[in-house]
């Protein structure tokens, strides 16, 4: 069946034609991004048979009154041998086959076992980062699609699996997005702006095209603010009024082994963690340094037990001293008996029946709205403040050391996810956003929290630069009989010249 499509736009056209494995069309709203991401994988489905897509979204019945209306609106009936919607099934008359998922309730395991030929992700800015990293290894996985005689004959080179010998079907991961902060992953790794991006990747970016909408539409949009037309009728990623920190690029510090070793000479230690079960736990470093805060490591991993968790930050630590040590005040509770609870996780991390060495942590202060100011209030330049590096007046007061090659354990995770924390959007009045005090909940924050939990157990008092030894303890006593000492050789030597 020839299948026919006249192109609304240039977009539409470049996503059509595009053959990257990894591709996004992301644009404002009426620019035609579900039709031509439906309309690209009807012709695969027709073209090959017994090839596979999954189809998805992340809200299930956004997924069923949106996408899948689109993609039957331009399906021909002919072409459907059965639909069972409550297993989220098509299956065409050549044998090839749709997965509609939603993924909102969808398990991890069923993700991690898709056998598919491409994935098509709409709205794909609502979906989780780590979601995006296992739709995207299950591409290109089912290899029994079939490769029709006329296309092998126009091209005798048409690739095979080395393995196996079967032709290989071309595979897809198709997101279709609307723009958000330019913190947002798919931003960092689709952008031709971002210095995260995938060379390899495919991205198109199209504005509100009036030719699929009604005028009135279009005219109720130009009515919104600023942002809001930015976004959704220029098609635009950048800053959100829902963005709750903002981190001036000054806070952003270059690796160097003399800073750091000066960092863990000069400076106050202290660590702070978020523990995760099937969910990263992150462990950051950081330091009262020069009147300063720094976050000097980054410590960031799923899927570990305790003891793995606890030799890694062990063997990161490297023998440092610290003042304090954070967690989120969770751990501490005991679960209930019903539930056969009886020990806490920070209990875990402490016992000795485990084979690894033992970390006592101290509960966190888990206040977030008042944390949230302090964080604020210390990201901002200010007088109070000289650059640690520069020496710089009014400068910030939060510092990070970034992961480079050089330094792979470097702040990476805690900086992208400080700056993409954002309020919760309630609705529009009067075409302007309206957002909740309430943070996005649906925004990955593993490595968020360890910076609240440290800011929060600090406030915004200008720290100290030096550790101070008390008086008449055992290292005070030390240093006195180091300077005695030396007093000593000082006056012998003198007296000898003498």
């Amino acid at each position: 069946m020839n299948l026919e499509v006249s192109f609304a736009n240039d977009q539409q056209r470049e996503v059509f034609y595009a053959r990257n494995r990894n591709q996004c069309f992301s644009g404002g709203f009426n620019n035609g991004k579900s039709f031509i991401g439906c309309f690209k994988f009807l012709v695969l489905l027709s073209t090959f048979p017994r090839y596979k897509v999954a189809i998805c979204r992340q809200v299930g019945a956004d997924l069923k009154k949106t996408t899948r209306q689109t993609f039957f609106k331009i399906c021909p009936k002919e072409l459907i041998a059965s639909d069972n919607q409550q297993d989220g099934v098509t299956t065409l008359t050549n044998g090839s086959v749709i997965f509609w998922l939603h993924l909102d309730k969808v398990d991890e395991s069923t993700l991690r076992g898709l056998e598919v030929n491409s994935v098509l992700v709409d709205q794909a800015e609502e979906i989780e980062e780590k979601v995006f990293d296992i739709l995207q290894a299950r591409v290109g996985r089912w290899d029994d699609a079939e490769i029709p005689q006329k296309l092998l004959d126009e091209n005798p080179n048409w690739p095979k699996n080395e393995k196996t010998g079967k032709y290989i079907a071309p595979s897809y991961f198709l997101l279709l997005c609307n723009p958000d902060t330019q913190f947002h992953f798919i931003y960092r790794k689709f952008h031709p702006d971002s210095l995260d991006r995938n060379p390899n990747y495919f991205f198109a970016e199209g504005e509100w095209d009036e030719g699929l909408g009604s005028k009135e539409g279009y005219e109720d949009a130009l009515l919104h603010d600023d942002e809001w037309k930015e976004k959704y009728i220029r098609g635009k990623w950048g800053i959100s009024n829902a963005q709750i920190h903002r981190l001036l690029s000054e806070s952003l510090l270059d690796y160097s082994p003399e800073l750091i070793e000066d960092i863990k000479k000069r400076g106050n230690l202290f660590r702070s963690m978020d523990h995760g079960e099937t969910s990263p736990t992150c462990c950051l470093w950081s330091a009262s340094y020069k009147g300063v805060y720094i976050f000097y490591r980054e410590y960031y991993m799923a899927n570990e037990v305790i003891s793995k968790h606890r030799s890694n930050i062990v063997d990161l630590s490297s023998h440092e001293s610290y003042a304090g040590s954070y967690a989120d005040p969770s751990i501490f509770h005991v679960e209930s008996q019903k539930n056969g609870g009886f020990w806490t996780v920070a209990d875990e991390y402490l016992t000795r029946d485990i084979a690894a060495p033992p970390i006592s942590w101290i509960a966190a202060d888990n206040n977030e709205f008042a944390t949230r100011n302090r964080i604020n209030e210390l990201l901002r330049a200010s007088p109070n403040f000289k650059h640690p590096i520069t020496g710089k007046d009014g400068s910030p007061g939060i510092y990070f050391i970034k992961r480079s090659d050089d330094y792979p354990n470097g702040c990476y995770h805690s900086i992208t996810q400080l700056q993409s924390q954002r309020r919760k959007l309630i609705g529009y009045f009067e075409g302007k956003a309206v957002y909740d005090d309430a943070r996005e909940d649906s925004l990955t924050d593993h490595a968020y929290d360890p910076i609240r939990y440290f800011v929060a157990m600090h406030g915004t008092q200008r720290p100290a630069e030096h550790r101070k030894v008390p008086r008449n303890s055992i290292k005070w006593f030390k240093n006195q009989m180091k300077k005695n000492k030396l007093l000593v050789s000082g006056s012998a030597s003198c007296s000898s010249v003498n």
